[in-house]
Order: C-alpha cells, then sequence, then structure tokens
C-alpha cells in the first residue's frame, strides 16, 4: 500500500496552533491550582455551652479577614457542635462564632496552614447565661442569680476590660441601688440604698473573700485595693443586709471583687493610658496617666503564678476650703499611686486548690475627705496576706491587712495622722447536702483588730483599744417543691468591747413559677459594730476657732474629734445662777482651765465684756466698770452649736447626754422579682422596709457655745446708762451689744473632760498646746458619734438589661428611698440627720458590640437628685436640708452626666486594643458632696497589649 506524507493547509495550520496554545494553558492553569490547593488548609474544631458543656448545634462559623473582618469562608456547626471549613487559603484569621442563642464570640490569631487546623474546643455564652449567671457573694456559696435570696447583680469581664477606669469603682455607677459620690480624680464614697459619708465604710467590701478596708479605721478606700482592672474577673454587688452570713457591718449591702485565677487565664497584658481632666471653679486642664500589667502562667499543669502592678499619676481638681485657708494649710494636688499582686494557685486534686496571695499599695500623695476634716495622704501603705483552702463545699482562709498612714496629716490643723492598724481573721465555713432538696451551710468567723496610732488618732485610748470579734452562722436552704424554696439563716457574733452577743437572724422565700421567673419574700436582721473610730477616736481637729477677718487669729476653742468613752458623756446642771437657780454649766476659753465651771450667765460672761470693751476704748471700759453686772432677769443668754463647714454657729435648744456607742440594728422586709422576658430581657424589681435602731450617726458638734443676747444686752446697757447718767450715746452701746453677741464666751462641756495635770510637763505647758495628746482641754468644742432613735425608710430599687440583638444591648436602673433627711425633732436627737444620698437616682446606657470588627461602642446616662449633707466637719448651711437653697450651694445639686467608652482591637493585630474613656463628656461642671471640689470632664485613651 502507497503512502503519502501528511500536508496541512494553513488554515488547519492555524486551528492547530491555536490547540496546541489551549493545551498549553490548562496546563499552566491546573498546574497553578495544583499549587494554589498545596497552599489551602482546613480548619475544625468543637464549640459547646459554657455552662452545661453541652454542644451547640448550628452555630454560624466565619473565618474572616481585613479591617472589616470580612468572611472568606463560612460554615455551621453539626448536632455534635463539629464543624469544618475547608478550602481556606494560608494566613492568619480570626474565626467569628455568632447564634442568635448565645453570644458573639472572636477567636484570634488562627494560623492556617496546609493540612488541618483545629482550634478545639470554643466555648460560648448563652445570652440566658448570661442575664442570669452563677453568684456566689448572696449565699456564700455557687448558685443562679435569679435563684438567689438577695438581689444580686454583677458587672462581667468583659465589660470590666473594655473600659478604661481610675478605680474599681467606675464600673459601679449604673448599678442599681448604688450610690457613688467621687470626691476626686480618683477618690470615691460607695453604699448600698443611703446612708453614706464621707470616709465611709458602710458598704461591707470583699476582694476574693476577704475584708477590703483599712483595718481598725473601718475606711473603704478604693483607690488602695491592689487589684488591678486587667486582675478583676467580675464585680458582685448584693443589695440588702446580710449580716445572717457575713456578720458585723453588713447592713447595706455587699461589694464583691473577684479576681482572675491564674490556673484558667495565662498570658500577659500590659496597659497604658494618659489624657486629662479639665479644670474647674479652681483651676486648669491637667494630665493624668497609669501604666498597669498582668502576668500569669502555669508551672507544670497543677500550679498557676500571677504578677500585676500598677502606676497612677495626675493632679486632682482643685478645692479652697477656708478651714484650711485659716491656718495657713496647703494642699498638694498631685496624685501618685502604685500597687503589685501576687498570687500563686495551687489545684491538689480536682476538688482541692490551696491559694496563696499577698499584695500592697502605696498613695503617694492624694486628698482623703475624713469627718474631722480633709487630710493629705503622704505615703500611705496597704498590704496583705492571705491564704486560702477549697475542697467541694469545704472552704477556710486566713489573711492579715496591714495599714502604715505614713506621714499623712490633717489639713486643718497640720496634725500627723498615726495609723500602723493591722486586721487578721481566720474563717471555716462547710455546706452539707441531705437528698436533692436540703442543703445546710455552716461556719464561724474569727477577727482581730489591732489599732496602732502612737495617741495620734486614739490619743487616751491607744492601750486599750484592740478589739476581739467571734461569730457563727448556720443557713438551710430547703426545696419545698420544684416551685418554692425556703431559706432560714441564723448567726451569733460577740464583740468584746461592746460585750454583748448580737443574733442576726434571715428568712427568705424564693417562689420559681418557671426557671425563668422569681419571686422573692425575705426578712433580716443587721447589724453594724461600732468602729475603732466611733470608740476610740481623740484627735484634734482644729487649734481654735478662726476669727473672721484676721488672719492667723484663732478663738481659743479647740476642735476635737472624740469616741464616746465608756458611760459616754454627760453633763452637770447643778451650777447656780444669778437667780439662784440651778442649771447647765460652761467653761470659758477665756480663762485658764484651772478656773473651773461656770454657770451660763450673763453675770458669769460680764467680765468678758468688760474686758472687750476696755481693750475697744478704754474710756468706754471704764463706764462699764461702774454698772451692774446683769442678771439672767435683764440679759438673755442662747446656745449655739459651731457648723464645721461654714464656721457659724447654729442655734441649739440644749444638750443630751451622749452613751457609749452601741450596735446599730437594721430590720429589713423586702419583696422582689427577677425574671427572663423572651430570653433577651432581664427585670429586676425590689421594694424594701427597714426600720433602723440605734443609727450611727457620722461625727457630731455635742458641744455648744454660749453668746449673749444682742437686744437685751442693748437693751440693758442703755438703761444702766441712764441710771448713772453716763455720756454714752447709743451708736456706740449698740456697737459693742452687737460685737458681743458675736463672740462665744464659754462653751457646755461634758464632765469626762475635766482637766487632768500632766506633772511631766513644764508649769502652764499642758495649758498652753492643744495639740498634745493625752489632754483634753475643757473648753474643747467635741465631736463625737452618737446613737440616733429608731427611724424607719422604704424605697425602690429598678434593673433592667435588654440584649436586643447580638450587637447592642441596653439597660437602665432607677432608685427611691422614701427619706434622706431626718429633722431633729423627728427622732428625738438633739442635730438633723442627713443620709447624704439622693432620693431619686437612674441610669441608662446603651451598648454597641461587633465581635467582628472588634469595636465596643458604650455610653452611660447617670441623674442624680440633689441633697442636704450632714457629715462631720461638712454640713449644708440649710438645717431643714428639704429646701436648699441651690444657687447659695447648700447642698448637693442636681446633676446629669453622659459617660462614653469606645474600645477597638486593631484589624493588623487582634491582640491591641486601643480605647477611649470620657467621663462627664459634657463637662457638667458639678459637686457630689459638701466640702469636695468641683468635678469637671476626664478623657483617658488606653493602649492595651495582650501576649
Amino acid at each position: 500500500m502507497e503512502t503519502h506524507p501528511l500536508t496541512i493547509s494553513p488554515p488547519r495550520r492555524y486551528t492547530s496552533q491555536r490547540l496546541l496554545g489551549a493545551v498549553a494553558a490548562l496546563a499552566l492553569v491546573f498546574g497553578v491550582q495544583g499549587h494554589a490547593l498545596a497552599q489551602q488548609g482546613t480548619v475544625t474544631g468543637r464549640v459547646i455551652d459554657a455552662e452545661t458543656g453541652a454542644p451547640v448545634e448550628n452555630v454560624t462559623v466565619e473565618v474572616t479577614a481585613g479591617v472589616a473582618g470580612s468572611a472568606v469562608a463560612s460554615t455551621s456547626t453539626d448536632a455534635d457542635g463539629q464543624f469544618r471549613l475547608t478550602g481556606v487559603a494560608s494566613g492568619s484569621y480570626s474565626l467569628v462564632f455568632s447564634s442568635d442563642f448565645y453570644e458573639t464570640k472572636r477567636v484570634d490569631g488562627v494560623d492556617v496552614s496546609t493540612g488541618a487546623t483545629s482550634v478545639g474546643t470554643v466555648e460560648l455564652t448563652s445570652i440566658v447565661f448570661r442575664l442570669n449567671p452563677v453568684v456566689v457573694t448572696a449565699s456564700r456559696t455557687q448558685e443562679k442569680a435569679l435563684d438567689s435570696p438577695a438581689s444580686v447583680y454583677t458587672v462581667e469581664s468583659e465589660e470590666i476590660q473594655e473600659r478604661t477606669t481610675t478605680t474599681a469603682v467606675d464600673h459601679m455607677r449604673s448599678l442599681p441601688g448604688a450610690d457613688v459620690v467621687t470626691t476626686g480624680l480618683a477618690q470615691h464614697n460607695v453604699v448600698a440604698r443611703g446612708f453614706n459619708n464621707v470616709f465611709s465604710g458602710a458598704l461591707f467590701v470583699l476582694t476574693d473573700n476577704r475584708w477590703a478596708s483599712v483595718p481598725s479605721l473601718r475606711f473603704n478606700a478604693y483607690n488602695l485595693i491592689p487589684a488591678t482592672n486587667e486582675d478583676i474577673d467580675r464585680i458582685e454587688f448584693v443589695l440588702g443586709p446580710g449580716s445572717a452570713l457575713y456578720g458585723p457591718n453588713v447592713d447595706k449591702g455587699v461589694m464583691h471583687l473577684i479576681t482572675r485565677s491564674p490556673l484558667d487565664h495565662q498570658g500577659t497584658t500590659v496597659s497604658v493610658y494618659g489624657g486629662a481632666r479639665s479644670g474647674n471653679n479652681e483651676g486648669g486642664t491637667e494630665a493624668v496617666g497609669q501604666a498597669s500589667f498582668r502576668h500569669a502562667g502555669l508551672v507544670g499543669d497543677n500550679v498557676g503564678y500571677k504578677l500585676s502592678g500598677m502606676y497612677f499619676n495626675g493632679t486632682d481638681f482643685k478645692y479652697v476650703d477656708p478651714a484650711e485657708q485659716a491656718v495657713g494649710a496647703q494642699r498638694e494636688y498631685r496624685q501618685e499611686r502604685f500597687s503589685g499582686d501576687l498570687r500563686f494557685d495551687y489545684r491538689l486534686d480536682d476538688q482541692s486548690t490551696l491559694t496563696v496571695n499577698g499584695g500592697v499599695s502605696r498613695m503617694v500623695s492624694s486628698i482623703e475627705m475624713t469627718g474631722i476634716g480633709a487630710a493629705q495622704a503622704k505615703d500611705w501603705t496597704y498590704s496583705y496576706v492571705q491564704a486560702r483552702f477549697n475542697r467541694g463545699t469545704l472552704f477556710a482562709q486566713a489573711y492579715l491587712n496591714m495599714s502604715d498612714a505614713g506621714e499623712s496629716f490633717t489639713l486643718r490643723d497640720n496634725q500627723l495622722v498615726t495609723d500602723n492598724s493591722m486586721l487578721w481573721a481566720a474563717q471555716l465555713q462547710h455546706g452539707t447536702q441531705l437528698g436533692e432538696r436540703q442543703r445546710f451551710t455552716y461556719g464561724a468567723d474569727l477577727i482581730r483588730t489591732i489599732p496602732r496610732t502612737d495617741a495620734i488618732i486614739n490619743g487616751r485610748n491607744e492601750d486599750a483599744d484592740n478589739i476581739w470579734e467571734v461569730g457563727g452562722y448556720l443557713q438551710s436552704e430547703t426545696e419545698l417543691s420544684p416551685m418554692f424554696d425556703v431559706v432560714l439563716a441564723l448567726r451569733a457574733d460577740y464583740h468584746d468591747v461592746v460585750d454583748d452577743l448580737l443574733w442576726s437572724p434571715r428568712a427568705a422565700v424564693v417562689f420559681k413559677p418557671t426557671q425563668e421567673h422569681s419571686f422573692r419574700a425575705t426578712y433580716n436582721r443587721a447589724f453594724s459594730q461600732p468602729s475603732s473610730n466611733n470608740l476610740f477616736l481623740d484627735k484634734l481637729s482644729a487649734p481654735g476657732l478662726p476669727v473672721p477677718g484676721q488672719p492667723g487669729v484663732l478663738l481659743p476653742y479647740p476642735v476635737r474629734g472624740r469616741g464616746a468613752p465608756e458611760g459616754g458623756f454627760t453633763f452637770s446642771e447643778d451650777c447656780m445662777n444669778s437667780l439662784g437657780e440651778e442649771g447647765l454649766c460652761m467653761r470659758s476659753g477665756f480663762l485658764p482651765p484651772e478656773a473651773g465651771p461656770l454657770p451660763v450667765d450673763p453675770m458669769a460672761i460680764w467680765p468678758f465684756i468688760v474686758n472687750l470693751a476696755t481693750q475697744t476704748d478704754p474710756s468706754l471700759g471704764a463706764a462699764l466698770g461702774l454698772m451692774n453686772a446683769p442678771t439672767a432677769a435683764n440679759v438673755g443668754v442662747g446656745l449655739a452649736a459651731l457648723n464645721p463647714t461654714t464656721g457659724s454657729f447654729d442655734p441649739v435648744s440644749g444638750v443630751q447626754p451622749v452613751p457609749q456607742t452601741k450596735p446599730m440594728i437594721t430590720n429589713t422586709f423586702e419583696a422582689g422579682y427577677k425574671g427572663l422576658i423572651g430570653d433577651r430581657l432581664l427585670v429586676g424589681i425590689d421594694v424594701y422596709y427597714s426600720k433602723v435602731e440605734d443609727f450611727i450617726s457620722p461625727l457630731l458638734v455635742e458641744t455648744p457655745n454660749v453668746f449673749v443676747d444682742e437686744t437685751t444686752l442693748a437693751a440693758y446697757l442703755k438703761s444702766e446708762r441712764d441710771r448713772l447718767g453716763l455720756p454714752l450715746p447709743d451708736l456706740v452701746l449698740d456697737a459693742l451689744a452687737e460685737g458681743a453677741s458675736e463672740v462665744p464666751w464659754g462653751i457646755v462641756t461634758p464632765n469626762e473632760v475635766d482637766p487632768t495635770i500632766r506633772t511631766d510637763l513644764p508649769p502652764g505647758a499642758q495649758w498652753a498646746d492643744p495639740s498634745i495628746e493625752g489632754f483634753l482641754d475643757p473648753a474643747t468644742i467635741i465631736l463625737t458619734y452618737r446613737n440616733i432613735k429608731d427611724f424607719d425608710l422604704w424605697g425602690a430599687d429598678v434593673g433592667a438589661t435588654f440584649i436586643a440583638t447580638n450587637w447592642l444591648s441596653l439597660t437602665g436602673s432607677y432608685s427611691y428611698v422614701s427619706e434622706n433627711f431626718f429633722t431633729a425633732d423627728e427622732i428625738d436627737a438633739p442635730a438633723d440627720l442627713a443620709l447624704n444620698s439622693p432620693k431619686n437616682k437612674g441610669s441608662v446606657s446603651a451598648t454597641y458590640r461587633s465581635e467582628r470588627l472588634g469595636l465596643t461602642v458604650e455610653a452611660r446616662g447617670r441623674y442624680v437628685e440633689g441633697f442636704p449633707v450632714k457629715t462631720g466637719v461638712y454640713v449644708s448651711r440649710d438645717a431643714v436640708g428639704q429646701d436648699c437653697d441651690l444657687a447659695d450651694n447648700v447642698c448637693v445639686e442636681d446633676y446629669t452626666l453622659l459617660d462614653l467608652n469606645i474600645s477597638y482591637a486593631l484589624p493588623i493585630s487582634r491582640s491591641t486594643t486601643v480605647s477611649l474613656t470620657g467621663t462627664n463628656i459634657l463637662n457638667n461642671r458639678h459637686i457630689q458632696m459638701i466640702g469636695a471640689p468641683e468635678l469637671a470632664s476626664v478623657w483617658l485613651l488606653r493602649v492595651q497589649q495582650t501576649f
């Protein structure tokens, strides 16, 4: 067979070339795709419920990248909670987990490469669990918030970490029932349901089950708590009494700071912020800054360690105190402090953990308001050591709190504050479950308070001021049915100085028609023991009374804070007046103390008036020397008590004995509801009635000064002039009467301040220096504490949280108390009583949180109604208080504030977060306490890096 060579025509040759090109292109494409497939990976994992551990189905899992968090791949979890994402190009991504019933969560730093990348188990928190978390503070054991026999509100870790704060108090501002008073850049007083004071310890504050107050002073110095913002896992706030479990001083509520365990939270976080606070009426804008860190890690599988610390520096808001000016005191407005905290957790087995921790905080410089005037804190150091053991329902701990006031001093008298006090405590608690429906919790506490003030604060009481307290309790929780629980508790406490046994019962019925709704009816009897100050205070507040218009000139009436001694203070009424009648006795600062008591009578005052006239005009003094001394029938005398805030004197009708301070008892009946509506709305409503017995007042002036009546004195002088025919014009005598009526010629002092001559001093020296401790000048103005007759009040707290979507939540609160001021007549007391808190207050907030963008925006609005103030030397000018003349700054005015917080995780490094926080962003200048500086806006910019 013949063969022929193959010939191709040009068109056919062109077609073949295209075919060869196409083949080559396909080969190239498939080669590239093969290479790309070789660079792709798979992401796997499992999603479970953080509370129950059960797998979560139908959770959307997205792989995101870029600034906008755009999804490059997505899938959903199966019935076992498993998910698998394939074909994900190599690179670093974030995973976003979202569901209609769970909070959105983002996992950063997922590095995808060839093969499978597992993110392990991811825990999601259900929206229901967020609204109904497990709490431990109300019953000293774990329980759901809806099951608690008390009203509990929490601030969760996510909120805490997103906010930039100066102290932990900044997280409390919007909680129902919380009265937060700010008195400086980082100084706060917090109480529950009223009863606020400067230098307050009314709220029971715990840090990891340890008392957080300054030991013997029992003052909640929140800027001395060593825990940093990065340390805090959550804050639990319990409204109402809790003495049945916690013992003394838990008659208002509990604030519990719970920190992170290094066994559960490892890594390193460093935060640095800077900013400024706006100027007020006394000064301009000043800088503020802070640096803090937390580092935690594991040694093996069962030992965790944590080290944290912070440094803060800023310039406080300016304030001018006239009483400080009168003695030439100069405030140092620099705010500086630092702290450190060290913790070790040892997991002995699956049920047992031993925790040993300690911390120190130093207030290098700060201004703190006290009942006897502001103090300049200088190198005040607070420290503690603590050991805790948990095994199942067994809890045991011992701790030691220590305070060293350094070189701190009170500004009104430039006197050193010496406080080297200690408090140590031991506690043991255990729980027993009997069957499925009965649980018992029982325990005991031993507390030793050791004030050490070198006689600067406790004066003559220095050697007899140690306190022992011991208490025990039993609580029964019975499930009568699936819908009814009954809680009964009883506690007994003994205080060796008060020398009395106090009983604190609790009874509660909890009705749960469904798991989402809870109704409570409770009764609590709680008590607050007298503090070391209430019992032993003996501190000079001012060396004398300033004379208006004469700087540096003091009237001879020192001002001193005193605790009521054993037996209290009593007043004699056996001094014979000019009419031959027995009455009150007085002493005069214009006479040496050994002169003895005088009657409250114009005849006793007349020599002083003659002397005043002689100093003014010798001829006028000589003329008065010819006149007869007036009697009580001719010239009136009156009593008036010093108003320490204004320096003026308020008229009083008389004096009352001051018994030794007794415990304050609070009986509270409360009804409450807390429920989940539609799984996204949490509502809490509490209505309470409290009867307070033997309320311990703030420092009150109990020794009134004696004044002569201007009108009757002028009339008497003119009648004597006419009788003697003296050439004295009415104008001269009227001026003399007016001047004499403004001078406190005497003071009604208790029998317990009779002078004791100190033989170790040169003759006369004990009278010359009223700052000498251990001696009380009998002409001293005494501020002391007293128990006030029973009174009652009622109130309501409402709180709501609505999680509208996975990215938007709304919260609101409102609180009302029926009374915040009682007149002296209403409570049968020598002085009015102010609760130093508003009747009405409320807050609203909105939070936008996008896990995809790493962005959180929170806006909080707060309203506080104006209120009168009467706490120590800080007193509103209006004695009635209910109708304050706001223009005259006689009480705290209404104020409305708006706060803003923006937190953003940088897309180029999700472990880097930038936050901008503004407090009072509208710069509403206002005061929150009489004697405190005017506050303005504060802006802080924080950069936080997590490793």
